[in-house]
């Protein structure tokens, strides 16, 4: 799980540090959640990434589908942040661009550019939760998470494939929504989010992502092999990030919807 401070917005991408959150809130000063999750998100991130990425899509029969792509971030000094992601392959799917875009304030806008169609849709508040490109993660895994939204409870600690982790509770303030609660585990050391349980309105587990390798690359702990389960389908995607780059300047002219598609 990864959180933002208020002038440090970063794009929610649990692929590379987990959940991201934005503000901050002065009632929770002191509570140890908040403060290892704050932690969490003020680690160095750069100011933009590129990665290649190979995303696998297991099915519950165990049917495998593979898919390409280039990802790009981009954090702006203003707060702003975006995600760009371009599909290189299989055939089918290459072309495809998905944008997410936050501005300084948190408005969060995401299209999607079809090669068929030849022009980038917005996607709905309907729509955030559906399956991204036929995979275990959903449109809404892309964006940030207000901290203020959230409470926090340390659980205490926990170790994964032998390393010292803080164990953190998140529970929204909103529960209109499908996820009742979220427990992480941060790795002391790297404070990357390396596991995170999520559950249901009655308190079943129905997703997890677990972070199984981690790098750092130009001084920055990054998550390099990850995979998310779905516990209620029964599959699972993972996803393997190389030639992972940051700070190379992107420009944020390759992060708008006019750009998607060139």
């Amino acid at each position: 799980m990864k959180f933002c401070t208020h002038n440090q917005r970063k794009a929610f991408s649990f692929m590379l540090s987990g959940l991201f959150f934005i503000g901050a809130v002065a009632a929770q000063t002191g509570n140890p959640g908040y403060e290892i999750m704050k932690r969490a998100n003020d680690r160095p991130a750069g100011n933009d990434m590129t990665a290649k990425v190979l995303m696998k899509i297991v099915s519950k029969s165990g049917t495998i589908k593979t898919r390409e792509f280039m990802m790009y971030q981009l954090h702006q000094k203003d707060g702003a942040s975006s995600t760009l992601i371009q599909f290189l392959q299989p055939a089918d799917v290459k072309g495809t661009s998905f944008l997410t875009a936050e501005s300084a304030k948190g408005e969060k806008s995401q299209y999607i550019y079809l090669p068929s169609l030849k022009k980038a849709t917005r996607i709905s508040a309907s729509d955030k939760n559906k399956p991204f490109m036929g995979s275990d993660l959903t449109y809404d895994d892309f964006g940030s998470r207000d901290i203020e939204d959230y409470t926090f409870a340390m659980l205490g600690e926990e170790s994964m494939a032998g390393r010292a982790c803080w164990k953190v509770e998140s529970v929204p303030k909103d529960k209109s929504g499908g996820t009742s609660k979220i427990v992480s585990l941060v790795d002391k050391e790297s404070l990357l989010i390396v596991k995170a349980d999520f559950y249901d309105k009655s308190g079943a587990l129905y997703k997890q992502m677990t972070a199984s390798q981690s790098e750092r690359i130009s001084g920055i702990w990054t998550i390099v092999d990850l995979e998310m389960k779905n516990l209620t389908t029964g599959g699972a995607t993972s996803l393997r990030f190389d030639a992972v780059k940051y700070d190379t300047g992107l420009s944020p002219s390759l992060f708008s919807k006019e750009a998607l598609g060139k």
